[in-house]
């Protein structure tokens, strides 16, 4: 496998972080432009040499002598106001820790909800206590605890919130008449600060009271100011930091028993047990560089993705939930334009590329990685870094040909993953500049994976930030490139796919090139914004995406070939005015072209949300597309169609998330755009007492396609479209899906979540038509405008002409699913886990078509499941 250009990547990047704990220059001051952020609050930190206990009762002498943060001022509801209720909050630390005290007083009973770790924040009284240990103005760490004990953690940035942070610290609790306190330890091993013998940090602290809605902070920023870390208070007289015990590891065990119904798959056993372990391990190189890695992980505790319908040519995003791939994301993410993102980390683990073609086979349902290692943190020399590197197995699939006779091939060769990420912040952090580097190399040792896969793909750019005024403008963007090597029917077969299309027999443009070994491309985007202002906020954005641009092997693609043109005003009210408490509105513009010129899409959006005084809230949005502009998709690689327009709105009311019920219902229409469409939702949360929740989500929805695609023909007599007929037909089809969770908190480190979705899908199709003519929206039906249909095949040129023919399509569908997994979560000792899972997955198919919502749920529970049930225990190390 050829890892020349990673290694030496790699080597370049990682060299300068080499190297010992040296202190790190101090940050620089904000430029005079920020006054307001040299005239943040601060704060005292104080040295104790006598042991704090953490019981939530702040009775140490050392609580008492320290200096205490008593002024809070709300954002909401009255902003600008002193908070109701009086907060004291003292810090501490010694040679290890870092202890935050809070009295939080309160003349009415605190209100508090018991949940797992990282629950949401709502009908529950928190404390909230950001730490920017860097004191970058950019990264923070956040740490949160409410009156029964339950922590919340997050890394945060950009405006970002990373809740699969999970470092070691210690929460406690009280409550009295007079209010609640809390007392928190935060070992100085799980933040990332410089070596400086003398720090300054910068810190918010924020209260949260969930019967009146409010929320207070320290370091208070007006609204129409923009917020954030640069706008912390500080705490001082931090001096002598040690970096604390260097070395976490935590090996797991995981025991699974499977009873799945293998449908006849002669390799497997519709009973197999297993047992299996890894090594999760973290290493602080410097007191701010972390080095993370993973050996043969195993994430079965992880929820399992819902179902959906894709009718469509485009692949379905599903958001990343495996922990070590979630935590510092932030760092890694680049090139997002809204349809495009260089890097996806689902990618490392995914399911095989290849099958056999044979119905006895057995193929592995995802690629296991072998080891996975993280480098993310900061240099001495002030540069933000990440590295990835991923390598996963070599999987092979077997299977039983048609003579009987046994074999194996390989599913997915032996793979590489790197992503290096390098960010330098200036200006205090108002100004930065960045760049990205990925490579994906495949192992293709034989001729028939060379034939069919990629063999490398490399992408990178830059990218940069800049705020100025207050940072009350923002100028940003980046640049980014994309390189793809392989055998020429491999780059062919790239030039063939959905957001390429490079075989448009009407696009002159595009070059379809079946000779080529490699594909080069390039992508970029560019934004001005406004993001201070007491009411308005907009922003005015280019997009442009080369049509070569591919990055979908270590990346998420929807679409090349674009020049997309965007603007966005918005209004925001956070005063209450007549009858609301808050309320905003927006409006969008977006027009977009290809590389030809055509005209793609103009389309309006507008739309607005208010709270009421009661604290519901409601929302509507309106849509509209243009008609007239040019469809380059819908034809599959075909001829450029008429798009013809439609308008759409959607509402949405929610009930005072407060109460024990909390309700929510909306819908959405559809009308044009050659069909329409209607979706209804509702959900309701049930909150019978403190420690449990029960959610259900039912929702449904119709869809009318009066041009689903089908299939293509190749067909000399087709001259008015290039020699191929587009076949479709009009499409009814019919969705429900109903959420269900469950959440019991039995304390807050033993928990259950249970999660359910019954799905069911119906279509119905119409008789076959062909697409009639470039640039048009037009169809010729089979025996009725065009041809005949006779013995079940079709004859576009009719039977006696000889032409070639097709089989009638009978594509109607039942699709029915049953997806849950119950998780129970104990942390037996700080850092330490114990999971019990039960996964269960029930799947049927029927060629009916038509809806019937009663047959179709008995349907589903009728099917015989599929049942995984897992134990896995870790033990954290800190040596």
């Amino acid at each position: 496998m050829k890892r020349a250009p990673v290694a030496a990547l790699a080597f370049l990047v990682a060299t300068p972080l080499a190297g010992q704990d040296v202190p790190a220059p101090a940050p620089s001051q904000p430029p005079a432009e920020y006054v307001h952020e040299r005239h943040a609050p601060a704060a005292t930190a104080a040295r104790v040499t006598t042991a704090i206990r953490i019981d939530g009762q702040l009775d140490e002498a050392a609580w008492q002598s320290a200096t205490a943060i008593t002024e809070f001022t709300q954002q909401a509801p009255n902003e600008g106001q002193p908070a109701s209720e009086r907060t004291e909050v003292r810090i501490l630390y010694d040679a290890d820790a870092l202890y935050i005290g809070a009295r939080l007083l309160d003349r009415h009973p605190p209100r508090s909800r018991v949940g797992r770790r990282d629950m949401g924040m709502s009908a529950s009284d928190w404390l909230t206590v950001i730490i920017d240990a860097r004191h970058d103005h950019l990264t923070s760490f956040g740490l949160e605890v409410n009156p029964a004990g339950v922590r919340r953690d997050q890394t945060r940035a950009a405006g970002q919130e990373d809740n699969s942070w999970d470092p070691v610290w210690e929460a406690a609790t009280t409550v009295s008449d007079s209010g609640w306190f809390a007392e928190l330890r935060i070992p100085f091993s799980q933040l990332r600060f410089s070596g400086a013998p003398e720090q300054t940090w910068g810190l918010q602290i924020e209260r949260q009271i969930a019967r009146n809605q409010e929320f207070s902070e320290w370091a208070y920023t007006p609204p129409g100011q923009a917020g954030g870390a640069p706008r912390y208070g500080h705490v001082t007289n931090l001096t002598r930091l040690a970096t604390g015990k260097r070395l976490e590891f935590m090996p797991y065990v995981v025991s699974k028993a499977e009873y799945i119904d293998r449908r006849g798959n002669p390799f497997r056993s519709d009973s197999e047990y297993k047992v299996d372990g890894g090594l999760d391990l973290k290493y602080r190189l410097t007191s701010s560089l972390t080095l993370d890695a993973t050996v043969n992980p195993d994430f079965g505790q992880v929820e399992v993705d819902p179902a959906v319908l894709n009718l469509t040519a485009f692949e379905t995003f599903f958001p990343e939930k495996r922990p070590f791939f979630i935590e510092g994301s932030e760092m890694f993410r680049f090139g997002d334009d809204g349809s495009n993102s260089v890097f996806y980390s689902r990618r490392i683990g995914r399911q095989p590329s290849l099958a056999p073609a044979y119905a006895a086979r057995d193929v592995p349902g995802e690629t296991r990685i072998l080891g996975a290692a993280k480098l993310t943190g900061r240099t001495a020399g002030g540069w933000a870094t990440g590295i990835i590197d991923a390598v996963t197995r070599r999987e092979l699939a077997r299977f039983r040909d048609t003579d009987g006779a046994l074999g194996e091939t390989v599913a997915e060769p032996l793979t590489n993953y790197f992503v290096g990420r390098v960010r330098r912040e200036l200006r205090s952090g108002h100004s930065s500049i960045g760049a990205l580097f990925g490579a994906l190399n495949r192992d293709l040792d034989t001729d028939e994976l060379s034939a069919v896969l990629r063999s490398a793909a490399y992408s990178g750019g830059i990218d940069f930030n800049h705020q100025w005024s207050q940072r009350t403008f923002q100028l940003q963007g980046f640049l980014a490139g994309s390189h793809v090597r392989g055998e020429p029917g491999v780059i062919a077969a790239t030039q063939r796919l959905p957001y390429h299309y490079f075989q448009r027999p009407d696009a002159d443009h595009l070059d379809y090139d079946t000779t080529l070994e490699s594909l080069t491309g390039y992508a970029g985007s560019l934004s001005l914004s406004k993001q201070a202002n007491r009411n308005w906020w907009g922003r005015v954005r280019l997009n442009v995406v080369d049509p070569n641009y591919e990055v979908s092997d270590l990346g998420f693609q929807r679409r090349a070939d674009r020049i997309d043109k965007e603007l966005i005003v918005e209004y925001n009210e956070s005063r209450p005015r007549r009858g609301l408490r808050r309320h905003s509105a927006y409006f969008q513009a977006l027009n977009e072209h290809n590389y030809g010129g055509e005209n793609i899409s103009n389309r309006a959006f507008t739309g607005a949300f208010g709270q009421f005084m009661n604290y519901w809230s409601a929302n509507i949005n309106f849509q509209a597309s243009l008609a007239g502009t040019v469809d380059d998709r819908l034809t599959r690689g075909g001829p450029a169609a008429y798009r013809p327009g439609y308008g759409s709105f959607n509402f949405n009311i929610s009930s005072d998330p407060r109460g024990r019920l909390v309700g929510n219902v909306g819908a959405f229409v559809q009308d044009g755009g050659g069909g329409d469409i209607t979706e209804i939702g509702t959900s309701l949360t049930i909150k019978p007492a403190p420690h449990w929740d029960v959610s259900l989500s039912p929702g449904f929805a119709r869809q009318f396609s009066e041009a689903q695609y089908l299939q293509r023909l190749d067909d000399p007599a087709a001259t008015t479209t290039f020699g191929t007929r587009y076949v479709f037909a009009e499409l009814d089809q019919n969705v429900f899906a109903m959420t269900t969770r469950v959440n019991y908190t039995f304390t807050p480190a033993l928990s259950l979540q249970v999660y359910m979705q019954p799905f069911i899908a119906t279509g119905d199709y119409g008789p076959p038509k062909e697409f009639a003519a470039p640039g048009e929206y037009a169809f010729l039906e089979y025996g009725k405008d065009i041809g005949e249909i006779a013995d079940g095949r079709v004859y576009p040129t009719g039977q006696a002409s000889g032409g070639p023919s097709f089989a009638l399509p009978a594509p109607d569908f039942n699709v029915r699913s049953l997806r849950g997994n119950a998780v129970m979560r104990w942390e037996w000792r700080p850092g330490s886990t114990l999971y019990l899972a039960w996964q269960q997955t029930r799947s049927d198919f029927e060629p009916i078509g038509d809806f019937a919502l009663g047959r179709d749920l008995g349907n589903i529970f009728s099917t015989s499941p599929d049942n995984i049930f897992l134990v896995k225990v870790s033990y954290w190390f800190n040596p």
